[in-house]
């Protein structure tokens, strides 16, 4: 059974893609950091720098973003000469880094993705069946848009013509008003955000495997069942308003499965385990027997490690959101029959992974080495930042997430009003983040004031909720 569950709060909207009770993808969208991946921008040229072959460019935001010279649609020297360009963000910014751009835009829909620049048709690699393929193939070279490219995504195996004309029809529309804010702007602006959070995981993830989507916002469904009609009616019925009073998230146990996404060891059925290892260039990723408890000879043990640990690695890399280059250190095989099947393992698992991935066979040394599409931080350096006390060796949960995390369990425990105050005793760091505002809008949730105390003495991650009479 596979459900998508959205939690949605003031400060956060959460959404959980889980299959037969296990957390196979998790999304966060906070409302004061905005995601502008896939966000279009009206960019204005700061610098063209000839050595590293890319363009900085000012697009509104914080951190300058890059764009490289493979990404143009027009010839580098131009640069120097417009002001203005239209790009697109492919890559977040990440530590120092600004964020990738691009002047081949593409526009992602429920079925289809349209590129403007483009004049190419294209089927997405998932699609494995020949007929289905050249069929495909077929309806779009006959219905394609005048100007700019085609790919059919993985959600349009089996649809029909009718299908892909309206959304065809929806795209160039969204084109078409793009173009016009552009033209329109005077300067340096966002002309075209991407979809919020829960509209994007129907546009991406809502197809006929998923058993249900619950969402226990009322505004939020409400807006996402109207969305569902609009781009994909049949599915209308899979969309449903939780009510309970217990947090969807902990009913379905996925609370406890976030909080394991930190953690770097993780334990195998078999007795073996893996270690995550996550550093600014590299990810590593240890495989190490354990306990292995089965019978069978040397090489049969070491085989089933390794092929336990693969399913184990394919899942965490997809709901770690981990990108760049990735080592993973396997238990040496001397057959290079085990190493062959290790490595088809891990490529048909990758293949049910969205982020594009390139992985090189098994070394004899027993080392895959591969590539993940990276278009935003990791879920565990989004979750946690440097650890003040390892001075970097290891991670605490961020204070945003500490704030939102205490919130939560004040408003869980005091059930009614009352005179007396709320002693709320935290470590000056957290503190931090209840400024006036943030504690006003848990007060008016409580009905009760907060008294705030910042304690050095309180560990990062600890916290002490007083109640009174």
């Amino acid at each position: 059974m596979k459900e998508i569950l959205a939690n949605c709060t003031e400060d956060e909207i959460r959404v959980a893609i889980v299959e037969d009770g296990r957390l196979t993808d998790f999304f966060i969208e906070r409302q004061d950091e905005e995601n502008i991946v896939n966000n279009v921008y009206k960019g204005k040229v700061v610098s063209v720098l000839d050595g590293i072959q890319a363009a900085f460019m000012d697009i509104g935001v914080r951190k300058n973003g890059y764009l490289p010279f493979s990404e143009l649609t027009i010839n580098s020297k131009e640069l120097s000469k417009t002001k203005f360009f239209m790009v697109q963000v492919t890559k977040g910014p990440l530590g120092t880094k600004g964020s990738k751009l691009t002047q081949q835009i593409s526009l992602p829909g429920h079925y289809l993705v349209y590129i403007p620049s483009s004049l190419n048709i294209g089927i997405s690699k998932n699609i494995t069946d020949e007929k289905e393929r050249f069929r495909l193939k077929s309806i779009i070279e006959e219905i394609r848009p005048k100007t700019g490219g085609i790919i059919v995504r993985s959600e349009g195996a089996g649809k029909e013509k009718n299908v892909f004309k309206q959304e065809i029809k929806y795209l160039i529309r969204l084109w078409d008003t793009i173009n016009k804010k552009f033209q329109a702007s005077a300067g340096v602006s966002l002309v075209h955000r991407d979809l919020r959070l829960v509209f994007k995981t129907v546009r991406d993830y809502l197809n006929e495997e998923v058993n249900a989507f619950y969402i226990d916002s009322k505004d939020e469904f409400e807006d996402t069942l109207y969305f569902v009609e609009l781009i994909s009616p049949k599915y209308k019925d899979k969309i449903h308003l939780y009510k309970g009073k217990t947090s969807i998230f902990e009913i379905n146990n996925v609370e406890q499965q976030i909080t394991n996404v930190k953690k770097q060891k993780i334990k195998l059925a078999s007795g073996g385990y893996i270690i995550i290892q996550e550093a600014e260039t590299l990810c590593a990723i240890d495989v190490n027997s354990g306990k292995f408890t089965k019978a069978g000879s040397l090489d049969e043990i070491i085989l089933k490690t390794n092929m336990e640990a693969i399913y184990e690695i394919a899942a965490q890399l997809r709901l770690r959101n981990i990108g760049g280059i990735i080592v993973i250190d396997l238990i040496d095989m001397r057959r290079s029959q085990d190493r062959k099947k290790v490595y088809k393992l891990l490529v048909d698992l990758m293949k049910k992974d969205k982020a594009k991935t390139e992985i090189l066979p098994v070394t004899k040394l027993g080392l895959i080495e591969m590539t993940r599409q990276r278009k935003m931080e990791s879920m565990v350096n989004f979750l946690s930042e440097t650890c003040p006390y390892c001075e970097g060796s290891g991670k605490v949960l961020s204070r945003e997430t500490m704030a939102i995390k205490i919130k939560k369990e004040i408003i869980k425990l005091v059930t009614r009003g009352g005179e007396q105050p709320v002693r709320l005793i935290i470590h000056p760091d957290i503190a931090e983040v209840f400024n006036e505002d943030f504690i006003s809008r848990i007060e008016k949730k409580i009905s009760r004031k907060i008294i705030v105390e910042s304690n050095f003495q309180v560990h990062r991650e600890d916290y002490k909720i007083i109640l009174s009479n």
